[in-house]
C-alpha cells in the first residue's frame, strides 16, 4: 500500500468546507465521520453531501459512521448505518471503516465495491495483553481486510510498546497493513511512532476542526516533528 502518513479528520462541515478540505495540503487523506455530520447536520443534509465523493479532484476519503457502542455518535440501527455506508461506496469512496463487531453478511457489499475495507477496534478503557491483540489482528484480518486499525487508551507507557509492535506483527504474520497507537496524552507519542514503524496513515485535527479523539494531534504539530525527523 502507498504510504499516505496524515489523515485529517472530518467532524462538521458546509459543502463548501468540504470542497476544501477535500484538497486541504497539509494531509495526504481525510477520514469523513458520517456519524458526526448527522448529529450535527442531520440526516438529509449528510446523504445530499455523499455525491461530493464523486468528485476524482480530491484527497482520498475514509468514510465512518461509528456507532455509540465505539464511542461514536451514531445512534441508529445496523441497518440504516449500513445503508449510509453503502452509499458512501456508491458514490466513490475510497475505503470504508467498519467496526471488527459488524456481522459478516454486511461486509460482503463492501468486499465487492471498489472501496478498501478498514477494519477496526477502539478500546477506550485500556490495553490488552499482548496475547490478545494478536488474536484481534488475526480476527480482523481474517474478515476480508485490505488494512486493520487497532486503537486503545495508554494507561501506563507500556501500553504503547505493545499496540505498536503489532504493525510488524501484522506485516510479518498476516501480510496485512496495520493502524496501530494509542489514545490518551501518554499515547500522544505513538500517533507518531507509528508512522515510522510502518502504518499507512496516522490520524490528526484539521483547522477548524474538534478533535476525534483524546491526544489527537494537530495536522502542524505532526508536519513539525515529521520534518525534524527527516
Amino acid at each position: 500500500m502507498e504510504r499516505l502518513n496524515i489523515c485529517g479528520c472530518l467532524l462538521n462541515a458546509s459543502e463548501q468546507e468540504l470542497l476544501q478540505y477535500f484538497k486541504h495540503p497539509g494531509v495526504d487523506l481525510l477520514e469523513w465521520r458520517l456519524d458526526s455530520f448527522i448529529h450535527q447536520r442531520g440526516h438529509r443534509q449528510t446523504v445530499q453531501l455523499l455525491s461530493l465523493l464523486s468528485s476524482s479532484d480530491r484527497h482520498p476519503v475514509v468514510v465512518t459512521n461509528r456507532p455509540e457502542r465505539e464511542g461514536g455518535l451514531f445512534a441508529g440501527s445496523d441497518e440504516d448505518r449500513m445503508r449510509l455506508l453503502w452509499k458512501a461506496a456508491d458514490h466513490g469512496a475510497d475505503w470504508i471503516d467498519l467496526e471488527d463487531d459488524v456481522p459478516h453478511d454486511h461486509l460482503a457489499y463492501f468486499q465487492k465495491s471498489n472501496a478498501g475495507l478498514l477494519i477496526s477496534h477502539h478500546d477506550f478503557g485500556g490495553t490488552p495483553d499482548q496475547a490478545t491483540l494478536g488474536r484481534l489482528a488475526e480476527n480482523m484480518a481474517a474478515q476480508g481486510a485490505r488494512a486493520i486499525k487497532l486503537v486503545t487508551l495508554a494507561q501506563v507507557p507500556q501500553d504503547n510498546i505493545r499496540v505498536l509492535d503489532m504493525i510488524g506483527f501484522g506485516k510479518k504474520h498476516l501480510s496485512i497493513d496495520v493502524i496501530a497507537f494509542c489514545m490518551g496524552p501518554l499515547g500522544r507519542w505513538s500517533r507518531l511512532a507509528c508512522l515510522l514503524l510502518g502504518s499507512p496513515w496516522t490520524y490528526a485535527r484539521l483547522p477548524g476542526q474538534i478533535s476525534a479523539a483524546p491526544g489527537q494531534p494537530t495536522i502542524e504539530e505532526l508536519r513539525r516533528a515529521l520534518e525534524l525527523l527527516a
